[in-house]
Protein backbone atom coordinates (compact mmCIF):
# COMPACT_ATOMS: atom_id res chain seq x y z
CA UNK A 1 0.00 0.00 0.00
CA UNK A 2 1.50 3.44 -0.68
CA UNK A 3 2.67 6.10 1.61
CA UNK A 4 0.25 8.86 3.37
CA UNK A 5 2.44 11.44 1.70
CA UNK A 6 2.61 10.48 -1.53
CA UNK A 7 0.34 8.95 -4.53
CA UNK A 8 0.20 4.89 -5.19
CA UNK A 9 2.70 3.13 -7.62
CA UNK A 10 1.17 1.43 -10.10
CA UNK A 11 2.91 -1.38 -8.73
CA UNK A 12 1.39 -1.24 -5.46
CA UNK A 13 -1.99 -0.52 -6.55
CA UNK A 14 -1.52 -3.67 -7.88
CA UNK A 15 -0.14 -5.24 -4.53
CA UNK A 16 -3.10 -3.96 -2.95
CA UNK A 17 -5.82 -5.48 -5.19
CA UNK A 18 -3.74 -8.64 -4.62
CA UNK A 19 -4.30 -8.79 -1.34
CA UNK A 20 -7.61 -7.89 -1.66
CA UNK A 21 -8.08 -10.74 -3.57
CA UNK A 22 -6.18 -12.84 -1.43
CA UNK A 23 -8.08 -11.93 1.69
CA UNK A 24 -11.22 -12.80 -0.31
CA UNK A 25 -9.98 -16.10 -0.93
CA UNK A 26 -9.13 -16.84 2.69
CA UNK A 27 -12.44 -16.10 3.54
CA UNK A 28 -14.02 -18.46 0.87
CA UNK A 29 -11.72 -20.80 1.83
CA UNK A 30 -11.67 -21.82 5.19
CA UNK A 31 -14.41 -24.22 5.86
CA UNK A 32 -16.28 -25.44 8.73
CA UNK A 33 -14.30 -28.74 8.17
CA UNK A 34 -11.04 -27.22 8.02
CA UNK A 35 -11.71 -25.20 11.09
CA UNK A 36 -12.74 -28.00 12.75
CA UNK A 37 -9.52 -29.79 11.77
CA UNK A 38 -7.25 -27.48 13.32
CA UNK A 39 -9.87 -27.41 16.67
CA UNK A 40 -9.13 -31.36 16.66
CA UNK A 41 -5.36 -30.85 15.95
CA UNK A 42 -4.74 -27.99 18.65
CA UNK A 43 -7.00 -29.88 21.20
CA UNK A 44 -4.43 -33.31 20.24
CA UNK A 45 -2.10 -31.27 21.07
CA UNK A 46 -2.63 -30.02 23.93
CA UNK A 47 -3.18 -33.75 25.32
CA UNK A 48 0.13 -34.32 23.66
CA UNK A 49 2.01 -31.10 25.71
CA UNK A 50 0.63 -32.46 29.36
CA UNK A 51 1.91 -36.26 28.35
CA UNK A 52 5.29 -34.49 27.64
CA UNK A 53 4.91 -32.16 30.52
CA UNK A 54 4.32 -35.33 32.75
CA UNK A 55 7.39 -37.42 30.96
CA UNK A 56 9.40 -34.17 32.44
CA UNK A 57 8.22 -34.31 35.98
CA UNK A 58 9.26 -37.88 36.15
CA UNK A 59 12.61 -37.22 34.55
CA UNK A 60 12.86 -34.52 37.41
CA UNK A 61 11.89 -36.84 40.35
CA UNK A 62 14.38 -39.02 38.39
CA UNK A 63 17.36 -36.85 39.01
CA UNK A 64 15.94 -35.81 42.54
CA UNK A 65 16.51 -39.29 43.65
CA UNK A 66 20.28 -39.59 42.03
CA UNK A 67 20.66 -36.39 43.43
CA UNK A 68 19.27 -37.24 47.17
CA UNK A 69 21.27 -40.60 46.85
CA UNK A 70 24.77 -39.10 46.06
CA UNK A 71 25.02 -35.29 46.27
CA UNK A 72 28.34 -34.75 45.97
CA UNK A 73 28.31 -36.45 42.85
CA UNK A 74 25.11 -35.22 41.29
CA UNK A 75 25.05 -31.66 42.63
CA UNK A 76 26.41 -29.50 40.08
CA UNK A 77 23.96 -31.54 37.11
CA UNK A 78 21.15 -31.03 39.38
CA UNK A 79 21.31 -27.49 39.96
CA UNK A 80 21.78 -27.12 36.15
CA UNK A 81 18.59 -29.37 35.33
CA UNK A 82 16.42 -26.82 38.17
CA UNK A 83 17.95 -23.98 36.13
CA UNK A 84 16.24 -25.81 32.82
CA UNK A 85 13.54 -26.32 34.34
CA UNK A 86 12.67 -22.68 35.46
CA UNK A 87 13.79 -21.34 32.63
CA UNK A 88 11.33 -23.73 30.63
CA UNK A 89 8.59 -22.99 32.94
CA UNK A 90 9.02 -19.17 32.05
CA UNK A 91 8.63 -19.94 28.08
CA UNK A 92 6.22 -22.27 28.23
CA UNK A 93 4.07 -19.52 30.56
CA UNK A 94 4.90 -16.83 28.16
CA UNK A 95 3.91 -18.89 24.94
CA UNK A 96 0.67 -19.66 27.02
CA UNK A 97 -0.20 -15.80 27.46
CA UNK A 98 0.08 -14.81 23.63
CA UNK A 99 -2.56 -17.88 23.22
CA UNK A 100 -4.73 -16.36 26.11
CA UNK A 101 -4.35 -12.18 24.74
CA UNK A 102 -4.69 -13.58 21.53
CA UNK A 103 -7.69 -15.26 22.04
CA UNK A 104 -9.04 -11.87 23.81
CA UNK A 105 -8.21 -9.98 21.37
CA UNK A 106 -9.74 -11.65 18.46
CA UNK A 107 -13.42 -12.67 20.76
CA UNK A 108 -13.20 -8.81 22.27
CA UNK A 109 -13.14 -10.10 25.57
CA UNK A 110 -13.87 -7.43 28.06
CA UNK A 111 -12.05 -10.08 30.53
CA UNK A 112 -8.61 -9.76 28.82
CA UNK A 113 -6.10 -12.77 29.50
CA UNK A 114 -7.75 -13.81 32.53
CA UNK A 115 -11.07 -14.49 30.83
CA UNK A 116 -9.33 -16.23 27.68
CA UNK A 117 -7.59 -18.76 29.92
CA UNK A 118 -10.51 -19.54 31.67
CA UNK A 119 -12.28 -19.91 28.34
CA UNK A 120 -9.91 -22.32 27.11
CA UNK A 121 -8.76 -23.87 30.49
CA UNK A 122 -12.46 -25.08 30.10
CA UNK A 123 -12.99 -25.50 26.35
CA UNK A 124 -9.52 -25.81 24.74
CA UNK A 125 -9.77 -24.52 21.13
CA UNK A 126 -13.60 -24.76 20.91
CA UNK A 127 -14.34 -22.07 23.54
CA UNK A 128 -12.94 -19.40 20.18
CA UNK A 129 -15.70 -17.99 19.21
CA UNK A 130 -13.95 -16.03 15.58
CA UNK A 131 -12.09 -19.16 14.90
CA UNK A 132 -11.55 -17.98 11.15
CA UNK A 133 -10.38 -14.27 11.87
CA UNK A 134 -6.56 -13.75 10.48
CA UNK A 135 -6.37 -9.83 10.05
CA UNK A 136 -6.95 -9.58 13.78
CA UNK A 137 -3.67 -12.08 14.17
CA UNK A 138 -2.14 -10.81 11.47
CA UNK A 139 -1.92 -7.42 13.08
CA UNK A 140 -1.24 -8.50 16.74
CA UNK A 141 1.89 -10.79 15.55
CA UNK A 142 3.37 -7.93 13.29
CA UNK A 143 2.35 -4.69 14.41
CA UNK A 144 1.89 -3.65 10.73
CA UNK A 145 5.91 -4.37 9.79
CA UNK A 146 4.81 -7.48 7.32
CA UNK A 147 6.01 -5.68 4.87
CA UNK A 148 9.69 -5.25 6.00
CA UNK A 149 10.09 -8.97 6.76
CA UNK A 150 7.78 -8.61 10.75
CA UNK A 151 10.41 -6.50 12.50
CA UNK A 152 7.97 -5.25 15.18
CA UNK A 153 5.17 -7.00 16.96
CA UNK A 154 4.80 -10.06 19.02
CA UNK A 155 5.99 -12.72 16.44
CA UNK A 156 9.24 -10.85 16.64
CA UNK A 157 9.11 -10.96 20.46
CA UNK A 158 8.36 -14.33 20.44
CA UNK A 159 11.39 -15.44 18.21
CA UNK A 160 13.88 -13.47 20.30
CA UNK A 161 12.51 -15.06 23.09
CA UNK A 162 13.31 -18.54 21.92
CA UNK A 163 16.33 -17.85 20.49
CA UNK A 164 17.42 -16.30 23.61
CA UNK A 165 16.40 -19.57 25.34
CA UNK A 166 17.46 -21.77 23.49
CA UNK A 167 20.99 -20.30 23.67
CA UNK A 168 20.50 -20.78 27.15
CA UNK A 169 20.04 -24.28 27.25
CA UNK A 170 22.98 -24.89 25.07
CA UNK A 171 25.12 -23.48 27.58
CA UNK A 172 24.21 -26.34 30.05
CA UNK A 173 25.19 -29.06 27.48
CA UNK A 174 28.29 -30.69 26.87
CA UNK A 175 30.23 -30.33 22.95
CA UNK A 176 29.85 -33.73 22.39
CA UNK A 177 25.80 -33.46 22.95
CA UNK A 178 25.16 -30.14 21.11
CA UNK A 179 24.56 -31.10 17.11
CA UNK A 180 21.81 -33.34 18.99
CA UNK A 181 20.36 -30.77 20.55
CA UNK A 182 19.98 -28.70 17.73
CA UNK A 183 18.04 -30.79 16.35
CA UNK A 184 15.17 -30.90 18.71
CA UNK A 185 15.33 -26.87 18.98
CA UNK A 186 12.77 -24.38 17.55
CA UNK A 187 14.52 -23.97 13.75
CA UNK A 188 13.64 -19.81 13.87
CA UNK A 189 16.66 -19.51 11.54
CA UNK A 190 16.18 -22.09 8.99
CA UNK A 191 15.43 -21.21 5.20
CA UNK A 192 11.50 -20.94 4.59
CA UNK A 193 9.47 -20.17 1.59
CA UNK A 194 6.07 -18.95 1.32
CA UNK A 195 3.29 -20.25 -1.39
CA UNK A 196 5.12 -18.20 -4.28
CA UNK A 197 8.17 -19.88 -3.32
CA UNK A 198 9.30 -16.25 -2.22
CA UNK A 199 12.01 -16.62 1.09
CA UNK A 200 11.10 -15.34 4.35
CA UNK A 201 12.19 -15.34 7.53
CA UNK A 202 10.59 -17.97 10.63
CA UNK A 203 7.89 -15.47 11.65
CA UNK A 204 6.42 -14.44 8.23
CA UNK A 205 5.91 -18.41 7.22
CA UNK A 206 4.72 -19.19 10.58
CA UNK A 207 1.94 -16.58 11.37
CA UNK A 208 1.56 -14.31 8.34
CA UNK A 209 -2.22 -13.96 7.15
CA UNK A 210 -3.33 -17.07 9.46
CA UNK A 211 -6.34 -17.32 11.02
CA UNK A 212 -6.26 -17.83 15.05
CA UNK A 213 -7.00 -21.65 14.99
CA UNK A 214 -3.93 -22.42 12.88
CA UNK A 215 -1.74 -19.92 15.16
CA UNK A 216 -2.70 -21.36 18.05
CA UNK A 217 -1.82 -25.24 16.61
CA UNK A 218 1.73 -23.40 15.85
CA UNK A 219 2.31 -22.10 19.63
CA UNK A 220 1.08 -25.29 20.73
CA UNK A 221 3.66 -27.49 18.51
CA UNK A 222 6.38 -24.48 19.78
CA UNK A 223 5.59 -25.81 23.18
CA UNK A 224 5.81 -29.35 22.28
CA UNK A 225 9.31 -28.52 20.77
CA UNK A 226 10.62 -26.93 23.44
CA UNK A 227 9.21 -29.63 25.99
CA UNK A 228 10.83 -32.52 23.41
CA UNK A 229 14.35 -30.11 23.93
CA UNK A 230 13.65 -29.84 27.33
CA UNK A 231 13.37 -34.02 27.75
CA UNK A 232 16.71 -34.21 25.76
CA UNK A 233 18.89 -31.70 27.90
CA UNK A 234 17.78 -32.88 31.54
CA UNK A 235 17.98 -36.62 29.85
CA UNK A 236 21.74 -35.51 28.76
CA UNK A 237 22.45 -34.23 32.00
CA UNK A 238 21.62 -37.08 34.38
CA UNK A 239 23.08 -39.63 31.76
CA UNK A 240 26.59 -37.26 32.09
CA UNK A 241 26.35 -38.79 36.18
CA UNK A 242 25.46 -41.86 36.05
CA UNK A 243 27.50 -43.09 32.58
CA UNK A 244 30.38 -44.12 35.13
CA UNK A 245 27.97 -45.59 38.18
CA UNK A 246 29.04 -49.16 36.97
CA UNK A 247 32.47 -48.81 38.31
CA UNK A 248 30.84 -49.15 42.09
CA UNK A 249 32.69 -46.19 44.03
CA UNK A 250 30.07 -45.06 45.78
CA UNK A 251 26.73 -47.23 46.41
CA UNK A 252 23.54 -46.20 47.76
CA UNK A 253 20.71 -47.99 48.41
CA UNK A 254 17.23 -46.07 49.16
CA UNK A 255 13.34 -46.79 49.23
CA UNK A 256 11.31 -44.74 46.92
CA UNK A 257 7.55 -45.44 47.30
CA UNK A 258 5.21 -45.14 45.40
CA UNK A 259 3.05 -42.98 48.03
CA UNK A 260 3.17 -42.25 51.63
CA UNK A 261 -0.35 -42.51 51.74
CA UNK A 262 -2.14 -45.26 51.88
CA UNK A 263 -5.44 -46.03 52.21
CA UNK A 264 -6.32 -48.40 54.93
CA UNK A 265 -7.08 -51.57 53.25
CA UNK A 266 -4.71 -51.23 50.43
CA UNK A 267 -0.97 -52.77 50.34
CA UNK A 268 2.02 -50.04 50.67
CA UNK A 269 4.40 -50.17 47.57
CA UNK A 270 7.82 -48.81 47.18
CA UNK A 271 10.67 -49.49 44.91
CA UNK A 272 14.23 -50.34 46.67
CA UNK A 273 16.95 -49.86 44.57
CA UNK A 274 20.62 -49.27 44.21
CA UNK A 275 21.92 -46.18 41.65
CA UNK A 276 25.31 -48.25 40.84
CA UNK A 277 24.45 -51.66 40.02
CA UNK A 278 25.67 -54.85 37.82
CA UNK A 279 22.97 -55.43 35.44
CA UNK A 280 24.17 -58.90 34.99
CA UNK A 281 23.75 -59.41 38.47
CA UNK A 282 20.66 -59.83 40.81
CA UNK A 283 20.29 -58.23 43.43
CA UNK A 284 19.09 -59.57 46.52
CA UNK A 285 17.31 -57.60 49.43
CA UNK A 286 16.47 -58.68 53.21
CA UNK A 287 12.99 -56.97 53.94
CA UNK A 288 11.33 -58.15 57.36
CA UNK A 289 13.04 -61.38 56.82
CA UNK A 290 11.43 -61.67 53.47
CA UNK A 291 14.19 -62.61 50.76
CA UNK A 292 13.05 -60.51 47.33
CA UNK A 293 15.47 -60.03 44.48
CA UNK A 294 15.27 -57.17 41.73
CA UNK A 295 14.25 -57.01 38.27
CA UNK A 296 15.82 -56.32 34.99
CA UNK A 297 15.67 -52.43 35.75
CA UNK A 298 17.88 -53.10 39.43
CA UNK A 299 15.22 -52.62 41.26
CA UNK A 300 14.06 -54.88 44.42
CA UNK A 301 9.90 -54.27 44.38
CA UNK A 302 8.51 -54.23 48.00
CA UNK A 303 4.98 -54.57 48.79
CA UNK A 304 3.78 -53.80 52.59
CA UNK A 305 0.41 -54.76 54.29
CA UNK A 306 -1.48 -51.46 55.32
CA UNK A 307 -4.58 -53.09 57.33
CA UNK A 308 -3.11 -50.82 60.68
CA UNK A 309 -3.99 -47.56 61.46
CA UNK A 310 -1.05 -45.24 61.74
CA UNK A 311 2.71 -44.64 60.91
CA UNK A 312 4.43 -47.70 60.07
CA UNK A 313 8.20 -48.27 59.38
CA UNK A 314 10.04 -51.03 57.55
CA UNK A 315 14.14 -51.28 57.08
CA UNK A 316 16.03 -54.02 55.34
CA UNK A 317 19.22 -55.06 53.21
CA UNK A 318 20.40 -54.95 49.72
CA UNK A 319 23.49 -57.43 48.94
CA UNK A 320 25.53 -56.36 45.97
CA UNK A 321 27.46 -59.45 44.38
CA UNK A 322 31.34 -58.21 44.29
CA UNK A 323 33.73 -61.18 42.85
CA UNK A 324 33.69 -63.90 46.13
CA UNK A 325 31.21 -62.62 48.50
CA UNK A 326 28.32 -59.65 48.92
CA UNK A 327 28.08 -56.66 50.36
CA UNK A 328 25.35 -55.33 52.30
CA UNK A 329 23.61 -51.60 52.39
CA UNK A 330 21.07 -51.06 54.80
CA UNK A 331 18.02 -49.06 54.32
CA UNK A 332 15.26 -48.13 56.31
CA UNK A 333 12.14 -45.92 56.14
CA UNK A 334 8.45 -45.44 57.41
CA UNK A 335 5.01 -44.84 55.46
CA UNK A 336 1.23 -43.61 57.15
CA UNK A 337 -1.87 -45.84 56.70
CA UNK A 338 -4.77 -43.88 56.80
CA UNK A 339 -8.47 -44.38 57.65
CA UNK A 340 -10.66 -43.64 54.60
CA UNK A 341 -11.81 -40.55 54.00
CA UNK A 342 -13.22 -37.40 52.09
CA UNK A 343 -13.15 -33.48 52.42
CA UNK A 344 -16.06 -31.61 51.06
CA UNK A 345 -15.95 -27.99 51.16
CA UNK A 346 -19.12 -25.84 50.91
CA UNK A 347 -17.83 -22.92 48.72
CA UNK A 348 -20.78 -20.34 50.10
CA UNK A 349 -22.46 -22.05 53.15
CA UNK A 350 -22.63 -24.14 55.42
CA UNK A 351 -26.27 -25.28 54.31
CA UNK A 352 -27.52 -26.13 50.55
CA UNK A 353 -30.49 -23.49 49.18
CA UNK A 354 -33.26 -24.73 47.20
CA UNK A 355 -33.50 -22.69 43.80
CA UNK A 356 -29.69 -21.92 43.38
CA UNK A 357 -26.97 -23.83 42.08
CA UNK A 358 -24.68 -24.19 45.20
CA UNK A 359 -21.17 -24.72 44.91
CA UNK A 360 -18.37 -27.12 46.75
CA UNK A 361 -15.68 -28.51 46.52
CA UNK A 362 -14.92 -32.36 46.67
CA UNK A 363 -10.96 -34.08 47.43
CA UNK A 364 -9.87 -37.25 48.41
CA UNK A 365 -6.15 -37.91 49.54
CA UNK A 366 -4.16 -40.49 47.00
CA UNK A 367 -6.93 -40.03 44.03
CA UNK A 368 -7.05 -37.43 41.67
CA UNK A 369 -10.78 -35.89 40.34
CA UNK A 370 -11.22 -38.21 37.80
CA UNK A 371 -11.34 -41.27 40.19
CA UNK A 372 -14.04 -39.35 42.58
CA UNK A 373 -17.64 -40.32 42.29
CA UNK A 374 -20.29 -37.93 44.53
CA UNK A 375 -24.10 -38.82 45.09
CA UNK A 376 -26.81 -37.25 46.57
CA UNK A 377 -30.01 -38.35 48.32
CA UNK A 378 -33.17 -36.68 47.46
CA UNK A 379 -35.67 -36.89 44.45
CA UNK A 380 -34.37 -34.22 41.44
CA UNK A 381 -31.32 -33.19 43.75
CA UNK A 382 -28.33 -33.60 41.64
CA UNK A 383 -24.62 -33.16 41.96
CA UNK A 384 -22.89 -31.98 38.79
CA UNK A 385 -19.19 -31.71 37.95
CA UNK A 386 -18.15 -28.47 36.81
CA UNK A 387 -14.17 -28.69 36.89
CA UNK A 388 -12.05 -30.59 38.68
CA UNK A 389 -12.90 -31.09 42.32
CA UNK A 390 -15.83 -28.21 41.78
CA UNK A 391 -19.60 -29.38 42.04
CA UNK A 392 -22.83 -27.63 41.55
CA UNK A 393 -25.36 -28.63 44.24
CA UNK A 394 -29.36 -28.11 43.00
CA UNK A 395 -31.79 -29.10 45.72
CA UNK A 396 -35.60 -29.18 45.46
CA UNK A 397 -37.18 -29.32 49.61
CA UNK A 398 -36.65 -28.49 52.39
CA UNK A 399 -34.98 -30.94 54.57
CA UNK A 400 -31.13 -32.54 54.99
CA UNK A 401 -29.63 -34.10 51.71
CA UNK A 402 -26.42 -36.66 52.06
CA UNK A 403 -23.77 -36.49 49.99
CA UNK A 404 -21.42 -39.99 49.77
CA UNK A 405 -18.08 -40.13 47.95
CA UNK A 406 -16.38 -43.14 46.88
CA UNK A 407 -12.89 -43.17 45.01
CA UNK A 408 -10.99 -45.30 42.57
CA UNK A 409 -7.75 -46.29 44.83
CA UNK A 410 -5.57 -48.77 42.80
CA UNK A 411 -8.19 -49.85 40.32
CA UNK A 412 -10.74 -50.38 43.57
CA UNK A 413 -13.51 -48.52 43.85
CA UNK A 414 -13.92 -47.76 47.94
CA UNK A 415 -16.85 -45.53 50.00
CA UNK A 416 -15.13 -42.60 51.45
CA UNK A 417 -17.22 -40.75 53.47
CA UNK A 418 -20.96 -39.58 54.00
CA UNK A 419 -21.52 -35.92 54.85
CA UNK A 420 -24.96 -35.01 55.63
CA UNK A 421 -26.33 -31.18 55.09
CA UNK A 422 -29.41 -29.15 55.75
CA UNK A 423 -31.99 -27.87 53.51
CA UNK A 424 -33.39 -24.14 53.63
CA UNK A 425 -35.19 -21.90 51.20
CA UNK A 426 -33.58 -18.51 50.15
CA UNK A 427 -34.61 -15.98 52.38
CA UNK A 428 -37.21 -13.70 52.14
CA UNK A 429 -36.23 -10.88 49.99
CA UNK A 430 -37.08 -7.21 51.20
CA UNK A 431 -39.07 -4.80 48.70
CA UNK A 432 -37.82 -1.23 48.26
CA UNK A 433 -37.92 1.67 46.27
CA UNK A 434 -34.93 3.28 45.60
CA UNK A 435 -33.24 2.98 48.99
CA UNK A 436 -36.46 3.26 50.75
CA UNK A 437 -38.51 0.13 52.57
CA UNK A 438 -40.13 3.55 54.41
CA UNK A 439 -39.66 7.04 55.75
CA UNK A 440 -40.07 10.55 53.95
CA UNK A 441 -39.66 11.31 50.26
CA UNK A 442 -40.56 14.17 47.51
CA UNK A 443 -42.52 13.20 44.79
CA UNK A 444 -39.82 14.11 42.46
CA UNK A 445 -38.06 11.45 43.80
CA UNK A 446 -40.69 8.71 44.02
CA UNK A 447 -41.61 9.54 40.18
CA UNK A 448 -37.91 9.31 39.56
CA UNK A 449 -37.35 5.44 41.10
CA UNK A 450 -40.33 4.67 39.11
CA UNK A 451 -40.57 0.79 40.41
CA UNK A 452 -40.60 -1.44 42.97
CA UNK A 453 -36.74 -3.38 43.62
CA UNK A 454 -36.75 -6.77 45.55
CA UNK A 455 -33.30 -7.33 46.97
CA UNK A 456 -31.85 -10.07 49.44
CA UNK A 457 -29.69 -8.43 51.74
CA UNK A 458 -26.67 -10.28 53.28
CA UNK A 459 -27.08 -13.24 51.00
CA UNK A 460 -24.01 -14.90 49.40
CA UNK A 461 -25.31 -16.14 45.69
CA UNK A 462 -26.67 -13.79 43.20
CA UNK A 463 -30.11 -14.33 43.17
CA UNK A 464 -31.85 -12.15 41.60
CA UNK A 465 -35.78 -11.29 42.38
CA UNK A 466 -38.45 -9.53 39.91
CA UNK A 467 -41.78 -7.92 41.52
CA UNK A 468 -44.20 -9.50 39.48
CA UNK A 469 -47.63 -7.23 40.98
CA UNK A 470 -48.25 -4.80 43.76
CA UNK A 471 -50.94 -2.39 44.72
CA UNK A 472 -50.74 2.04 45.61
CA UNK A 473 -53.15 3.54 47.47
CA UNK A 474 -52.92 7.61 48.28
CA UNK A 475 -54.44 9.09 51.53
CA UNK A 476 -54.39 12.69 51.15
CA UNK A 477 -56.48 14.85 53.57
CA UNK A 478 -57.76 12.09 55.76
CA UNK A 479 -58.97 9.79 53.09
CA UNK A 480 -57.87 6.43 50.82
CA UNK A 481 -58.27 6.47 47.27
CA UNK A 482 -59.54 3.76 45.28
CA UNK A 483 -55.79 1.88 44.83
CA UNK A 484 -54.49 1.34 41.64
CA UNK A 485 -52.79 -1.70 40.49
CA UNK A 486 -49.22 -2.72 38.46
CA UNK A 487 -48.81 -6.62 37.29
CA UNK A 488 -45.17 -5.72 36.87
CA UNK A 489 -42.11 -3.96 38.93
CA UNK A 490 -42.88 -0.36 37.69
CA UNK A 491 -45.01 1.95 38.50
CA UNK A 492 -48.13 2.24 35.94
CA UNK A 493 -48.95 5.64 33.81
CA UNK A 494 -52.17 6.13 36.27
CA UNK A 495 -49.29 5.98 39.19
CA UNK A 496 -47.22 8.46 38.04
CA UNK A 497 -49.53 10.78 37.20
CA UNK A 498 -51.36 10.36 40.82
CA UNK A 499 -47.66 11.08 42.19
CA UNK A 500 -46.95 14.21 40.01
CA UNK A 501 -50.10 15.55 41.54
CA UNK A 502 -48.99 14.46 45.40
CA UNK A 503 -48.57 17.50 48.38
CA UNK A 504 -46.40 17.80 51.24
CA UNK A 505 -47.62 15.54 53.88
CA UNK A 506 -49.70 12.81 51.49
CA UNK A 507 -49.00 9.25 52.54
CA UNK A 508 -48.70 6.86 49.90
CA UNK A 509 -49.38 3.29 50.27
CA UNK A 510 -47.43 -0.05 48.42
CA UNK A 511 -49.30 -3.08 49.27
CA UNK A 512 -49.90 -6.22 48.70
CA UNK A 513 -46.33 -6.98 46.67
CA UNK A 514 -45.13 -9.91 45.26
CA UNK A 515 -42.29 -11.35 44.22
CA UNK A 516 -40.62 -14.15 42.05
CA UNK A 517 -37.25 -15.71 42.32
CA UNK A 518 -35.29 -18.88 41.40
CA UNK A 519 -37.13 -21.27 43.42
CA UNK A 520 -40.90 -19.78 42.42
CA UNK A 521 -43.27 -17.53 43.81
CA UNK A 522 -41.82 -15.85 47.42
CA UNK A 523 -43.09 -13.24 49.26
CA UNK A 524 -40.97 -9.80 50.50
CA UNK A 525 -40.53 -9.88 54.06
CA UNK A 526 -42.03 -6.30 53.94
CA UNK A 527 -45.63 -6.93 51.95
CA UNK A 528 -46.06 -2.89 52.09
CA UNK A 529 -44.01 0.08 52.00
CA UNK A 530 -45.45 3.22 53.42
CA UNK A 531 -43.93 6.55 52.20
CA UNK A 532 -44.75 10.40 53.35
CA UNK A 533 -44.19 13.04 50.88
CA UNK A 534 -41.71 16.00 52.18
Amino acid sequence: MGATNCPETPRQRMISMMYLVYTAMLALNVSAEILQAFQTVGDSMEVTNKLLQSKADDSYIRFENAYKANPDKVADNWNKALEVKKATREMLSYIDSIKYELVAKVDGLKGGIQEAKAILDAENFAGVVHKDNYSIPTNYFFAGTEDNGGTAGKAIELRNRIEAYQSKMLSYIDEKNKARILKTQVATKDEYHNAAKQEVNWQMYNFYHTIVLADMVILNKIKSEIQNSELEIINSLYSAVSADDFKFDKVNATAIPKSTYVIQGNGFEADILVYAYDSKSKLRAEINGQNLYSDTSGMVKLKLGANVLGPQKYSGKVFVKKDFSEEEYPFNGEYFVAAPSATISLDKMNVFYIGVANPISISVPGANSEQIFPTITGAGNTITKVAPGKYEVNVKAQGKVSIAVSANINGKTMQMATYEYRVKPIPRPVAAIGNLSGGSITKEELAAQGNISIKVDGFDFPVRFVTTSFKMQVAAGGDSEAPMISNGPNFTTEMLNRINKLRRGNKVFFEEIRAKGPAGEMRPSNESIVLTIK
